[in-house]
């Protein structure tokens, strides 16, 4: 996003002789021209929208005049423009497919934390939403801001050392790598299709348009854009590529979804289509060679960086995917929360794998038992033969609940540092790094908001049916265990463990059923115990709440994931099926005997102060306390958090919108106690989402 007018400029009457959408031409695969014809993705999705709709919008590049235009208070349609309140009054916004957030692009490897930037040169592009975002947020870095025209310029001008860094999104990458670091002060934002509320029949057309394109709609129309820009891009630049056999070595494990798989005798994934487009941009073949011997693979030509640990005699391409390492071990044994807790226990590492070097920061060989897969690894932590396994967390958990390991393993926690991976080029082939390391700018999978690859996890379970039955299966060895304690064991700890592993295993069901839901589980136990305390509340009822209070939502696990994930609005009848959710963890809970105080929070939490909430419109103080704290953390995390359809709130807005339901849906004096405290609750959200 480089001004606050990016890409697409529309003119508003349907009744117009031609509607005209005007595009800045960023000459990447979003919009580019050739021959004086508009080619990339946004045409491509537009001349869908006109076949679908009937309509004849005609994509042309941007006219600058138009922006004063629209300035002026023409009607027009624009592209990410950014949502604020203001703007909200005379536009509609439809969210469309990408999420943003700001980043600090710098080259100085020294610069561990944005505290270094104190008082130094920072560009940032005047006029941009980031431009006032980054002065309001990052003040009290005095920086010098240095305005600079466009990324490519910022890059030019921290090369020739005229800037420390410079401010920019992430929805383009870079020809060059380039370090980074979050710039979490400015909240992240979802890219939007702005309609002027005069035409309200051109907002409803398109914004069902954008609804019905599916992810492989969109993955389609992604790779062609691609491919189709890249060799207009290099022409014959790299043709002595052409026919060229490339060897690709692979580690050996040859299932770890999403990055590679097999679905009905086709190969899928991440790293499948990222070298589909490699091959038909470059017209090169490539030859996979599965092999866990990673000290000869000096000569290879390609090295899909999956689990390998890197060399840097090895040409580096940008980074392809982010793992998000979590430990895993058995579901009768407890959770960590840091590697140091455990650092006497063995670890079961897949041989050269990235995680090995993270681990290595903390623990000795004397931890490690070495494996070839992580199959293998979980098979051992299961048979009791190792303590513990660590592995990518969206990797871990298909293999948890679309395999034999769920009424066996859980996850243990979640690691904070993360690795990017990377095409890894041998040297000799200069051209080929080139070229790969180019066309790796636009593969940008991880910042798509409809998720190409996570939205719907198919590979294995289509039916969300078997999906409940796989995930409530996982739960009898803990229920079991829990039923032996409270029959034949009197010691308190030991009993309330075996609680913690049931509550660990539904937490796991839940998180499953939604991606995003991670944090906000480890959250919502933080707000509730720290709302509690604020509330004069008992010890223990404080002690419990911080433990059950995100089994709010595990009644979701019997809804239909195709409605949970619906990133539009949901009709009534979907509205409908969703609220049963309450009553489905209600039973949940009750029949695994976790506590009153859990059955109650999964049951009431949706009850509203003024009674018209559900299930059964409860009123006041019929609801239950606990239910009523939940409540309103639930909320107020629900609204910081950015969401599949959604950009997260600010906590100034998150907390304006609670004030304004107090008495309506919320208890008076827990919103009070709540906004009396507000800032702990921001501190809570801001340490435990530097994950999500």
């Amino acid at each position: 996003m480089k001004k606050v007018l990016l890409y697409l400029l529309v003119t508003i009457s349907l009744f117009a002789s031609e509607n005209v959408v005007l595009l800045e031409n960023e000459n990447s695969f979003f919009f580019y021209k050739k021959d004086g014809v508009s080619k990339g993705l946004y045409p491509k999705i537009f001349q869908d929208i006109n076949k679908n709709q009937g309509l004849d919008l005609i994509v042309k590049e941007l006219d600058t005049n138009l922006i004063l235009d629209m300035e002026q208070g023409k009607d027009i349609l624009i592209m990410d423009l950014v949502e604020n309140e203001q703007r909200r009054k005379k536009y509609y916004f439809i969210p469309t497919f990408f999420y943003l957030k700001a980043d600090m692009y710098f080259i100085n490897r020294e610069y561990e934390d944005i505290t270094n930037f104190y008082q130094k040169r920072v560009g940032v592009i005047k006029g941009t939403y980031l431009d006032g975002q980054f002065k309001e947020r990052y003040g009290f870095l005095k920086t010098v801001i240095i305005d600079i025209k466009t990324r490519e310029d910022g890059l030019n001008m921290l090369k020739k050392g005229e800037i420390d860094g410079f401010v920019s999104d992430n929805q383009y990458g870079f020809s060059e790598r380039l370090n980074t670091i979050a710039l979490n002060r400015i909240d992240q934002m979802v890219t939007t299709l702005a309609v002027p509320k005069s035409n309200e029949k051109l907002y409803n057309i398109l914004k069902k348009s954008f609804e019905r394109i599916s992810s492989q709609r969109l993955k389609e129309m992604i790779s062609l854009s691609r491919v189709e820009y890249y060799r207009d891009k290099f022409g014959e630049k790299y043709s002595d590529l052409y026919n060229k056999e490339v060897n690709v070595l692979f580690p050996s494990e040859k299932s770890m979804y999403p990055l590679y798989y097999k679905e009905n005798g086709k190969e899928k994934g991440v790293i499948t289509d990222y070298l589909k487009d490699i091959e038909d941009i470059l017209g090169i073949k490539t030859q996979k060679i599965f092999d866990t011997n990673f000290e000869n693979y000096e000569d290879t030509e390609i090295v899909v960086a999956t689990i390998l640990g890197l060399k840097e005699s090895r040409l580096n391409s940008n980074p392809y995917y982010t793992l998000n390492p979590v430990v895993f071990n058995r579901k009768k044994d407890g959770f960590i929360t840091n590697i140091l807790e455990v650092k006497k226990q063995k670890f079961a590492v897949v041989k050269g794998s990235f995680y090995l070097e993270c681990l290595k920061k903390f623990l000795t060989e004397e931890n490690f038992i070495y494996v070839k897969t992580l199959d293998e690894a979980m098979q051992k932590v299961a048979n009791g033969e190792v303590d513990y396994g660590i592995s990518d967390h969206k990797i871990l958990s298909n293999k948890l609940y679309n395999g034999n390991y769920s009424n066996d393993l859980k996850i243990a926690g979640i690691l904070d540092e993360k690795h990017s991976l990377s095409m890894s080029v041998n040297p000799k082939y200069q051209g080929l790094y080139e070229a790969i390391n180019d066309i790796s700018v636009s593969f940008l999978n991880e910042n798509m908001s409809k998720n190409i690859y996570w939205l719907q996890n198919n590979y294995e379970v289509n039916d969300y049916r078997k999906l409940v039955i796989a995930s409530l299966g996982m739960l009898f060895f803990s229920l079991f265990m829990m039923n032996r304690a409270k029959k034949g064991l009197k010691e308190k700890k030991r009993y309330e463990q075996l609680m913690m592993s049931l509550v660990g295993a539904l937490e796991a069901v839940n998180q499953y059923n939604d991606t995003e839901t991670g944090n906000h589980i480890k959250r919502l136990n933080l707000y509730s115990e720290l709302l509690a305390n604020k509330l004069g509340c008992s010890k223990k009822f404080c002690e419990e709440i911080g433990k059950v209070a995100s089994l709010h939502d595990v009644g979701k696990i019997g809804i239909d994931r195709n409605i949970l994930k619906k990133p539009g609005k949901l009709t009534e009848e979907e509205f409908e099926a969703i609220k049963v959710h309450s009553e489905i963890g209600y039973e949940i809970i009750k029949k695994s005997e976790i506590s009153v105080m859990a059955e109650n929070i999964a049951r009431y939490h949706h009850e509203k102060w003024n009674g018209k909430g559900y299930p059964k419109g409860l009123k006041g103080e019929k609801i239950p306390l606990e239910a009523r704290i939940v409540s309103v953390v639930d909320v107020y995390d629900a609204l910081r958090q950015k969401r599949i359809y959604k950009d997260g709130f600010s906590h100034e807005k998150a907390i304006a919108l609670i004030k304004a339901e107090r008495g309506v849906s919320f208890d008076p004096k827990v919103v009070d106690i709540f906004i009396e405290s507000d800032f702990k609750f921001e501190r809570l959200f801001n340490i435990n989402s530097k994950k999500e």
